[in-house]
Order: structure tokens, then sequence, then C-alpha cells
């Protein structure tokens, strides 16, 4: 019996020891924006992190709320293309300062006020990569 138990203890050890897989992390390493209002277009590259962290904090302050169908004319329209380290990159495309999606993902209703951010967003900072 002693024998069971110190080979089902030493069996549980061995296999909890067991080196995990580390997961792959993440890290945007650089951000494309293609913005077009009211005919003119504003094309930024942005590798440095500074840079790469401002455009993502836009997008966070944007709080997407509940999926709808974009109605009516608008008069800007913006890409912001995500390049990742590892993986596919992230495509968010804005309708106006009403409307947000991600990728192939339903479109969702924002804030119009905090979509009004990104062209003065874009005007301050310049591309840099």
């Amino acid at each position: 019996m002693k024998r069971i138990v110190i080979f089902l203890l030493l069996a549980v050890l061995v296999t909890g020891c067991r080196k995990q897989a580390d997961p792959i992390t993440r890290v945007v390493t650089g951000v494309q924006v293609e913005y077009d209002r009211n005919g003119e277009t504003l094309s930024r590259t942005y590798s440095k992190p500074a840079s790469v962290q401002s455009v993502l904090t836009y997008l966070r302050i944007l709080r997407p709320f509940g999926p709808t169908v974009p109605t009516g004319e608008y008069d800007s329209t913006c890409r912001i293309t995500l390049h990742y380290s590892h993986g596919p990159d992230s495509v968010y495309l804005q309708q106006g300062n009403k409307y947000l999606r991600r990728d192939e993902g339903d479109w969702q209703t924002i804030d119009d006020s905090r979509a009004n951010l990104l062209y003065p967003l874009l005007l301050l900072l310049p591309s840099d990569a």
C-alpha cells in the first residue's frame, strides 16, 4: 500500500512540475492610420512607443456600446490598422464620429465627443516611421 501511495505522489509531482508553454504575448509594434475628412486625407504611420500608445489610448476612450447598423452620410471615415508582434493585424473602421467596428465584427455606436478627438490628435502627431 505504501508503494502505491509513494508512486501516486511521485506521479503527481512529476506531472505538476512539467514546464508549461509560455503564452504568446501580442504586442502592438506599429499603427497605420488613414483618415479622410471632407475630401482631405491624412495618412500616418507610427512605430515609436509613445505615438503607438496615443492611438491605443484613443481607441480605448471610444468605449463602443451596442451593435448597430450605420445610417446616413458621414463627413469622415477612418481606418486604423494595428500591427502586432505575433499574429494577424487588427483593423478598426470608423464611420464619422458615430460608429466603429473591429475587423469583421459588428458596428458599434461610439461617443461623438470622444470620436472628435481623432482629427486633432492626427494633426498634432505626425508620422514617426
